[in-house]
């Protein structure tokens, strides 16, 4: 059996563009892996209704982007439970400049820290805690760093480098946020993941 095709970036930039969402697409699948990371496949019905919320819901394309949304969000599922660190990030080409790539990865992480608070991490309680842990929380504090940054015009070696190296300690950061907060998702799914 073989998985869904993951729609690409300018696909559901495109989707959410033609669907009147305010989101862009880096910091919407960011926002979808930050409520996964608390409440697994649970968030995915809420995180497309977010999504589409602003949008006509009498479109007769409505259900084909809420489908298409659903895939992404499933197979983001797949890649973080897999545990191979084959989770991706969604991003603009590398054809793209630096500085829109620089400014998606901002976006990524903002809509990241956005899904944990809408998904409960900011209250008090398990989430809470799980979320104080100390790989953790100096996870989200490096990504809180990451959204005050802005994107510098420089297209050279040296910053294309430390782009490539950023975006990878964002993916592997992610994976290990996933990883810590498996108990948090028993609740969600009635076992210990997802």
């Amino acid at each position: 059996m073989t998985e869904p095709e993951t729609p690409d970036f300018d696909a559901i930039e495109h989707l959410l563009s033609a669907s009147g969402a305010s989101w862009e697409a880096a910091e919407a699948h960011g926002a979808f892996c930050g409520r996964a990371c608390l409440s697994g496949v649970a968030s995915i019905r809420t995180w497309v209704d977010e999504l589409l919320a602003e949008g006509d819901v009498g479109d007769v394309l409505a259900k084909e982007r809420a489908k298409i949304l659903e895939t992404l969000a499933a197979n983001t599922i797949l890649q973080l439970e897999a545990g191979d660190m084959g989770f991706k990030l969604l991003m603009p080409g590398d054809e793209e400049s630096l500085f829109i790539r620089t400014a998606a990865l901002v976006d990524w992480c903002h809509g990241f820290m956005h899904g944990l608070v809408t998904a409960g991490g900011a209250d008090e309680g398990p989430q809470s805690d799980a979320l104080e842990v100390e790989v953790v929380s100096e996870i989200l504090d490096d990504f809180s760093e990451i959204t005050k940054a802005g994107a510098g015009e420089d297209e050279g070696e040296e910053s294309e480098n430390a782009y490539v190296e950023l975006t990878e300690y964002v993916r592997v950061s992610v994976q290990l946020v996933y990883d810590e907060t498996v108990p948090l998702r028993a609740k969600y799914t009635g076992s210990g993941s997802a």
